[in-house]
Order: structure tokens, then sequence, then C-alpha cells
């Protein structure tokens, strides 16, 4: 959650409301299909992991998430433009959720920061925003891409940034992960990323595929950095999700929501 981690981070500080605290509610469901592991392809090890994340691109599917104090839920159907994903947890003393709804063009946000931010935001936590996109930032890090098209950070940092890619057996990867290739609302921090220095360009990973060659599980190891560069995600339901469907009660964002992402 990098630029609403950051923001709530400085608000933290600046504001002095360290203590304030609210309920976690994704307002997900939580799917899972179990996925049987057998033998995948006899490809060179890089080349079979990025075919599998290639998987991630073009079949729908849903997925669990690990990040830091964060964890949380979505599915993306890649076909229908869609995704849904929502996470809460703790940042600093402040207990937050975050949610995030995408049908082409179009995106969607519903958080809960507690009383003050809330209120500071103009934040309803039982309402979905629907963000104008005229209005933000070129530059920006959103849910979306420039078409409008879901972008939450998982396959940009998989295809940019894998390096000294090995096979510990058919089904199971390791290796390194360049966590600065990537700059969407799933990657780290600034903070963690300058923490790490050198390091955050090779962080260690583990990685599962199935028998068809579909990435099922993926942890990057840099907890011990900083809890941020600490992530674990699991793939299920691949080819069979709930559609994605417009979120309700929505309402377009008020203007003072529009700093979450300026």
């Amino acid at each position: 959650m990098k630029h609403i981690t950051v923001l709530l981070a400085l608000t933290l500080t600046v504001g002095g409301l360290a203590g304030c605290t609210t309920n976690v509610q994704t307002g997900l469901p939580a799917e899972a299909r179990p996925i049987g592991a057998s033998p995948s392809a006899a490809l060179p090890p890089k080349e079979a992991l990025l075919a599998a994340v290639q998987t991630l691109d073009t079949t729908a599917h849903s997925f669990t998430i690990k990040q830091g104090t964060m964890t949380g839920n979505g599915r993306i159907d890649p076909a229908a433009k869609s995704a849904l994903m929502g996470m809460g947890g703790k940042i600093e003393n402040l207990t937050v959720s975050v949610a995030y709804t995408v049908i082409a063009p179009d995106f969607w946000v519903k958080a809960d920061f507690g009383k003050d931010l809330n209120q500071l935001w103009g934040l309803d936590p039982a309402t979905w925003m629907l963000f104008d996109r005229s209005k933000l930032d070129a530059a920006a890090t959103l849910p979306v891409d420039q078409a409008g098209a879901p972008k939450l950070g998982v396959t940009e940092l998989f295809r940019n940034g894998l390096a000294d890619v090995k096979r510990t057996d058919a089904t199971h990867f390791t290796g390194t992960v360049d966590v600065t290739a990537a700059d969407t609302i799933l990657a780290p921090s600034e903070e963690a990323v300058k923490k790490a220095g050198a390091q955050a360009k090779a962080l260690p990973f583990t990685a599962t595929t199935d028998g068809k060659g579909r990435l099922t599980a993926f942890t990057i190891d840099g907890g011990s950095i900083d809890p941020d560069l600490a992530l674990q995600l699991t793939f299920t339901g691949f080819g069979s999700i709930q559609p994605v469907t417009e979120p309700t009660p929505a309402a377009p964002a008020p203007a003072s929501a529009y700093d979450l992402f300026n």
C-alpha cells in the first residue's frame, strides 16, 4: 500500500493521531480453491517462473496477500479488465482498512482510517468513492494503468524484478527480486526501500507453481530489514471467480479524498 502507507505515517507524525483506532473491515469474501502441485514443464527456471506469472495476466483468479502488518484478499479478471482488492491492519498504532474496485476505465476506493482521519479526508467508511482520473496527478500511484485496466502491482514486480532464479524441485523456486522495479499500490514504502539500501534490489524469494505451470504462492523475505518488505501472496480459483460488479453504495469522491493519491 505504497502511497497510502506513506501518507498515513506522515499524518500520524505531524498530526499526533497515533492513538486513534478503528475496526478492520475489507468487506471481501475469502475465495479459495486448492490447487494440487505436480511437475511443471521442463523449462529453464526463470523462464518457467515467468511463464507461471504470465498466467496471472490472462486468467481470472483470486488471491490472498500479507504485506507487513496488512492482510487482505481479492480477485482479478483480466478479460473483463476488472478487479477487487481489500486490505486491513495496523500502521503505527492506527488500525486501518482500504479496498479498491476496478472496472475499466473506472475505479472506486473505500477506506476507514479512524474517526479523525476520516473527517480530515472526508471519508465515509461505508461508502465507495468513485474517483475522476482527470483530477489526479499524472505521476499518482493508482490501481489502474493509463487505459484504466487493473494495475495492482503483482505481475509488474514479478516481470521486471526476478533474478538468480533456481529450482529446488519441479514446482518450487528460489531467487531474488528487485522490489524497486515497479511503482504500484503494492510496492513497498519509500522509507522501507531507503532503509534496505542496495538490498532492496535483491531480496530473497520463494515461489510455488502447480501442475499446469501456474503460480500459486510467492513470498518475499525482507521482514528482517523492514516489515513492509515482507510479502506473502497465494493464488487460487483460476478461471473460476465471481464477477466484479460496481460497488454500492457509491458516490463521487470528495475533493479532500484526492489527497490520498495526489
